[in-house]
């Protein structure tokens, strides 16, 4: 009763844009029902797994005391995932950045926020991006037309390569980059895979064969990035955030803490391209991610724009 008194509150609640995709019941018989339009996806010990199967922005725990047991674990994974939590109960015991109460109609709702980051900050940080690359785009776009027509005369093949990406809150993007590599390249990955330099589940190897000529100087330049000037202005991307992930890379790599890096929008550049970049094991890419969006603050992000123009330059590492 009390989780459909709160789904009728929210329904009427349009301004706020809260689309309900399911509900969970401690029940298992129920599951499969439908509860005011919207079905039961599952019980309370399913909640793992339905996060990992759906975009999911918020969860709402609307349960009675005596379930109060289960809360600390759903807390926790809902703080690994990055996804806010909110509640009707009091909860003890789980430390969180930040928690703060709203209101609907007569419920009290506590919101726990996986990292503290300021609102009115980001859209100061957002507004900063399309500064930028409203005053660039004009810039690059002469040396757009000379990497564009260098691709064309080298190789076969489209200019750019155009892939599906992981990007905040584990929506997908079509991340656009210049092509540096052959045109079957995704296909060629698994007869070279047994040559990856990298560790954990990303695929880098410092002379792939795939790489045409004028690809491996846009490479090695990170001129291959430039075109994800446009996703920026897009809203996909920001100038500063962890470099956003293929699906490939997201599936192979384990579940936990480290999904907290699709809290944040991803970014052009971040704070491991700036600490040794490529060179760094892949544990030391996450522990960098986690830490930029821990201490996130404006000032940061500045810094780690002007330190990327000379680790571009002085060539430590490419991605």
């Amino acid at each position: 009763m009390r989780a459909q008194h709160l789904a009728e509150s929210l329904k009427n609640k349009s301004e706020w844009g809260i689309d309900i995709i399911g509900h969970l019941d401690p029940d298992e018989s129920r599951v499969g029902t439908k509860v005011l339009d919207k079905r039961v996806l599952g019980t309370v010990e399913d909640i793992c797994e339905i996060l990992k199967q759906n975009v999911v922005d918020d969860v709402i725990l609307a349960i009675p005391r005596s379930m109060l047991k289960d809360v600390e674990d759903i807390a926790h994974e809902c703080e690994e995932e990055g996804i806010k939590l909110r509640f009707m109960a009091d909860v003890y015991d789980i430390e969180v950045p930040r928690i703060s109460l709203t209101q609907v109609d007569d419920i009290p709702l506590l919101t726990m926020e996986p990292v503290s980051l300021d609102e009115n900050m980001l859209m100061v940080k957002r507004f900063i991006d399309l500064i930028l690359v409203i005053i660039a785009l004009p810039i690059a776009l002469p040396l757009y037309a000379i990497i564009a027509i260098a691709i064309k005369l080298d190789s076969p093949g489209p200019v750019f390569f155009i892939q599906e990406r992981v990007g905040f809150k584990k929506r997908l993007f079509p991340m656009i980059k210049f092509r540096s590599m052959v045109i079957d390249a995704e296909d060629r990955i698994k007869d070279i895979e047994h040559l990856n330099e990298a560790g954990g589940p990303i695929f880098k190897i410092s002379d792939d064969p795939r790489l045409t000529r004028v690809g491996r100087f846009i490479r090695k330049t990170s001129l291959d990035e430039l075109p994800q000037l446009i996703n920026v202005l897009k809203g996909e991307m920001s100038l500063v955030g962890p470099r956003p992930m293929s699906i490939r890379d997201v599936d192979l790599f384990d579940r936990g803490i480290q999904r907290k890096r699709f809290s944040v929008k991803p970014g052009l550049t971040c704070l491991w391209q700036v600490s040794g970049r490529s060179s760094l094991p892949f544990s030391k890419w996450l522990e960098l991610d986690l830490n930029y969006i821990e201490n996130w603050s404006l000032f940061l992000d500045f810094k780690i724009l002007l330190k990327t123009l000379p680790a571009v330059i002085s060539s430590k590492g490419a991605m």
